[in-house]
Formats: structure tokens, C-alpha cells, sequence
């Protein structure tokens, strides 16, 4: 296995734990459809982990609160991604909003009106 597909292959092992570990061990409400977009490396010393979730039209504030509530429980993560993942030395996460999801839902909706009669 060469070296870029076994760092594909931890990227997305860390995907699929995390959002087991979501699911699994959150319980706060600002988290509930949490998903998980996109995984990226940014060296071997920190992951970032692309988020999202919709919104109702009255919520569209809490991006901040979601990011401050994954910022308390990174170190929770850490924690399980260590006992999981048989490495020496696992990167740090850093949480991100992923508004290019956002932004790929309006361009849907745009394309869905122009095919209305």
C-alpha cells in the first residue's frame, strides 16, 4: 500500500470513528444531525474536520455554539481516536464549518426551479 493511500485510508477511518463517536457519546442537543463532511490533512500535526448541519430558518446562529461544543469535546475525541487507532503519534483536530455544503444545496435548489415549467 503506498504511502498517499494509507494516509486516504487514515483520514477516513478518523471520518468514521468520529461520527460513531458522535452519535455514540454526544448528547448535547446542538450536535443532533451532525454530519461529518469532508476529513483533510494538514501535516502530520493537525486534522481538520469539515462539519455541517441544516438549519431551521430561526437556528442559523448557532454555527458558533456547534463549533465552541465540539471545540469542549475534542479532547474526548483525541482520546478515542488514541485507543482506536494503533499509531505512535495521532495529529491534533481542528473543527471547521463546511460552507461549501451549504453552498451546494443552493445551487441544487437554483437548478430544481430552473427545470419548473
Amino acid at each position: 500500500m503506498s504511502a498517499n493511500q494509507a494516509g486516504r485510508r487514515f483520514l477516513a477511518d478518523i471520518q468514521r470513528l468520529l461520527s460513531t463517536l458522535l452519535y455514540r457519546d454526544v448528547a448535547d442537543p446542538r450536535l443532533a444531525n451532525l454530519t461529518i463532511t469532508r476529513v483533510e490533512s494538514s501535516g502530520r500535526q493537525l486534522v481538520t474536520v469539515w462539519v455541517y448541519r441544516s438549519f431551521a430558518a430561526d437556528e442559523a446562529g448557532d454555527i458558533p455554539a456547534v463549533l465552541q461544543s465540539l471545540q469542549r469535546m475534542t479532547p474526548h475525541f483525541e482520546h478515542e481516536l488514541r485507543r482506536a487507532l494503533p499509531r505512535r503519534r495521532l495529529p491534533s483536530l481542528r473543527f471547521c464549518w463546511d460552507e461549501n455544503f451549504e453552498k451546494s444545496g443552493d445551487v441544487l435548489q437554483m437548478l430544481r426551479e430552473l427545470e419548473r415549467p
